[in-house]
């Protein structure tokens, strides 16, 4: 687990709100504090679209609904966003990094950002299915964070 301050938190905002930068991701959970605060907590309801598959919930069907909730005169007064990386990402990362753990023992590699007091924070985290002692994921991840935010051209700095 890492933890990384934003340097540059409009460009930031902009990259997650505006842009396409983590639209492969998919949306775990969220609030969001304004003059209320909205709760999102990741369930997806296909039934509502008339749909029988259950698709996964991404950033990118997420994001307008946020940036709906955040846009206008006033900053909102906190947000905090977790995003997951998708199922198929999550196997290319093990393939290529030639750990031994299978893709279903994987319960998540999570961003969890944090929007306050014009700061961003984000903190990476993995969950497992099994248990081990072997946070040779852990690191993995970090490892890719740093670089998938180097190659974003995002400046964070660890915290």
């Amino acid at each position: 687990m890492i933890a990384l301050k934003i340097t540059d938190t409009k460009d930031f905002m902009t990259k997650l709100l505006a842009g396409d930068t983590f639209d492969t991701f998919l949306f775990s959970e969220g609030t969001v504090t304004t003059f209320t605060t909205f709760a999102m907590d990741g369930t997806w309801h296909p039934e509502f679209f008339g749909e029988k598959e259950h698709t996964p919930l991404t950033w990118k069907l997420m994001r307008p609904v946020i940036y709906s909730l955040v846009r206008g005169k006033h900053t909102p007064i906190q947000m905090r966003i977790v995003l997951k990386l998708a199922d198929y990402n999550v196997e290319s990362l093990l393939r290529q990094s030639g750990l031994s753990l299978a893709s279903e023992q994987v319960d998540g590699l999570f961003l969890n950002l944090n929007y306050g007091k014009d700061e961003v924070s984000v903190t990476t985290g993995t969950s497992l299915k099994i248990f081990t002692l072997d946070r040779s994921l852990d690191r993995i991840w970090d490892d890719m964070v740093r670089k998938f935010f180097l190659s974003r051209r995002i400046a964070a700095a660890e915290a």
